[in-house]
Formats: structure tokens, C-alpha cells, sequence
């Protein structure tokens, strides 16, 4: 009979911080096994490893949790612009990877937390947020990203951004390889997801320059008005000048995303076009689209996915086929 508890309940009982218990089971050091988006521990383990002090088990008895060998993927969504649907992509995006199975993580890197909190958590109650880890790293050089890591309740894990990430801007610029940061923060979990996905602030600087030098891709949303098409020209620019840098050469764009499109308008029609006709002959351009909906920001404000909060409505369906188009985009 199988008497796994959640990680939660056995440092509850044994009063352990969920820190340290979570830290051990990324590193090997306490057995356990990921149901979904959770971690799993028998109390006897849990046991042996306040018993040993946190040493790995012998190899004699094995492990349960399964090896991975695979490394995310990593996308940065982002556009030098606000208003685009970086967050509402990134949220739903992530959701509907992993109602098809895929291990997601979302990293909120923007200073707002619009991200965490559409995913229903509260900035300024979180103790272990992007910025705690990034200010960690900074003293030490050393990544426990993982105490920064957060279950949803859309099957993404996250970690988290609060409004302290602004202070960031100044110690990364002046911090030795500063753009390198997330890049080495990452690292440790990489393996333990099938995606991370990025989402960014709606301009270029030290926080972006770190998401896409972390990123194998980026996804760049495109709003369908006139004035947005400007803002993807930088981007591709900007993208440009990761790979002649040097700072990230193989640096790929994963598409152009249309998104509040709304093919009731003249204005609409003519900018979805003239962006598949400008772009699309340099550029992957999605065919999914993503319409203008109340329901986006009606389902951020209760703190869930579109998937969860309309899971039959057009909105979900419309990440779920982007989803797909994403995963199988060539690499």
C-alpha cells in the first residue's frame, strides 16, 4: 500500500521547513516521486533523511524518483511593448502544455507580478519570489531556484515576481556577466521540465537581455493594430544582435503571435495581413490567433487559465491548438 504524502503534510508533521524538504528532493538527496505538478515522500524516508542529515540514500536502495535526461525547452515571450497579451499568453500557453501532459514552468520576470497574480498568488505575501533567488545567486553564486517554485492551481508550477524585482535593474547591470544571470539560475531545474516559458516586461533591458540569453526561442505577440508592428521590427533586431554578440548565437524565434485580433474590423483584417505579409516570409507567423476576448482578463481576475475558467470556449481552444503548433515547431 502506498503511503506517499504530500511534501507539505510531511514537513508539517515533522517540522521541516517545505524549503528544505523540496530543495532535497530536487537534488536527489530525499526519495520522491512527482505526481503531476507535486511531490510525493513516504514518512520512512522522510525519516532516514532527517536520520542522515540530509545525505543521499545508498545506491543499494534505489530511487523512485524517475531520471530524466531531457532539458527544457526555454521560451522567452517577449515584445518591447505593453498591452500585447505577454502575460496572457505565457499563462495560457503554459496551461494548455500541460493539460497535454508536458512538465511547465512559468517564471514571472516582471516586476508588476501580473503573472503570479492572474495565477491567483499574492505578490507581497510570497517569501521566495524571482528576486529573492536572483539577490541569493548574487552573494553566493550559487542557484536555489527551486525554493522560489510554486504549484498553481493551472498544473504550471511558477516562480513567482514582486515588485522588488525592480531594484534588480541596478545590481545585475553592475554584477559581473549580470546578463548571464537566469541564465545559471535555470540551470539546476532544467531537467525537470519539459518547458519554461519566460514572461518579460514591456521594454528592452537587463531583465529581458537575462530572459533571452536563458532562452533557446522566443515568441513574440503581436497585437493587431498599426503602432504594433514597430514593436516586433526591435524585437527582431534585438534578437539579431544576441546571436552576432555572442551573448546567445543560436538564439531562434519560435513566432509571431497574433493576438486581440478581431476580424470584425477593416483595421483588423488589414494588420493581421499586412503582419503575415511583412513577417511571414522572414519569420515563423503562427497560424493560430488569438481573438479579442473578455473572458482573458475575466479569468485572470479570479485567478485561473482560460483553460480552467471556459474550458470549451473559443479562447482555450485557440491556446490549445497554439500549444501544439509550438511543440511542434522545429527546434
Amino acid at each position: 500500500m502506498d503511503d506517499s504524502v504530500p511534501l507539505r503534510v510531511a514537513a508539517h508533521e515533522y517540522g521541516i521547513k517545505l524549503d528544505r524538504l523540496r530543495r532535497a528532493a530536487w537534488q536527489g538527496r530525499l526519495q520522491a516521486r512527482q505526481l503531476g505538478n507535486q511531490w510525493l515522500v513516504t514518512r520512512p524516508e522522510v525519516e532516514r533523511f532527517l536520520r542522515d542529515g540530509g545525505r543521499e540514500p545508498d545506491s543499494a536502495s534505489g530511487s523512485i524518483q524517475p531520471e530524466r535526461t531531457t532539458r527544457a525547452r526555454v521560451i522567452a515571450v517577449a515584445v518591447p511593448k505593453g498591452g500585447t497579451g505577454k502575460t496572457t499568453t505565457t499563462l495560457n500557453l503554459g496551461a494548455a502544455m500541460a493539460e497535454q501532459g508536458r512538465r511547465v514552468l512559468l517564471v514571472d520576470l516582471d516586476p508588476q507580478g501580473s503573472l503570479s497574480l492572474a495565477l491567483g498568488i499574492r505578490p507581497q505575501e510570497v517569501e521566495h519570489t524571482i528576486y529573492s533567488a536572483l539577490k541569493y545567486f548574487l552573494s553566493t553564486y550559487e542557484s536555489q531556484i527551486e525554493t522560489a517554485i510554486q504549484p498553481t492551481g493551472a498544473g504550471v508550477d511558477l516562480i513567482p515576481s514582486n515588485i522588488r524585482l525592480n531594484v534588480a535593474n541596478a545590481e545585475l547591470t553592475i554584477a559581473p556577466q549580470g546578463e548571464l544571470i537566469l541564465q545559471k539560475l535555470l540551470a539546476p531545474v532544467l531537467s525537470h521540465y519539459d518547458t519554461i516559458l519566460i514572461d518579460t516586461l514591456p521594454y528592452l533591458g537587463i531583465l529581458v537581455l537575462n530572459a533571452l540569453v536563458a532562452a533557446q526561442s522566443v515568441l513574440i505577440p503581436l497585437e493587431t493594430e498599426y503602432l504594433a508592428t514597430e514593436s516586433v521590427t526591435l524585437m527582431l533586431e534585438q534578437i539579431q544582435f544576441m546571436r552576432r554578440s555572442g551573448l546567445n548565437p543560436d538564439l531562434s524565434i519560435a513566432g509571431i503571435l497574433l493576438t486581440q485580433t478581431d476580424n470584425r474590423t477593416v483595421m483588423g483584417r488589414q494588420v493581421a495581413e499586412y503582419a503575415r505579409r511583412e513577417f511571414g516570409t522572414r519569420v515563423p507567423v503562427f497560424e493560430t490567433s488569438i481573438k479579442r476576448s473578455v473572458r482573458f482578463p475575466e479569468s485572470q481576475a479570479v485567478g485561473k487559465s482560460i483553460l480552467q475558467y471556459e474550458p470549451a470556449g473559443e479562447g482555450a481552444r485557440a491556446y490549445r491548438a497554439l500549444a501544439k503548433e509550438v511543440w511542434n515547431a522545429p527546434r
